[in-house]
């Protein structure tokens, strides 16, 4: 396990919050979060490793917007 930032910056409006509490919850590589002194980053326990953590990070900052999917 490794521990990455997560920039959360884009997360400004309470559905953004909303998807990202949801999606730090359902993640199943995803062992423990926790503040940092920055409010625009939390610090993530991560399983997976870095390219992981990275891909995963960047489908955050872009909701699914399909039908029934987080909306």
């Amino acid at each position: 396990m490794s521990i990455f930032e997560l920039e959360i910056g884009w997360a400004e409006t309470a559905k953004a919050w909303s998807h990202l509490r949801w999606e730090l919850l359902t993640c199943d590589e995803v062992c423990g979060v926790f503040h940092t002194a920055r409010h625009d980053v939390l610090a993530v326990l991560f399983s997976g490793d870095r390219d992981r953590f990275h891909a995963w990070a960047r489908s955050l900052a872009r909701p699914a917007t399909s039908k029934g999917a987080l909306q």
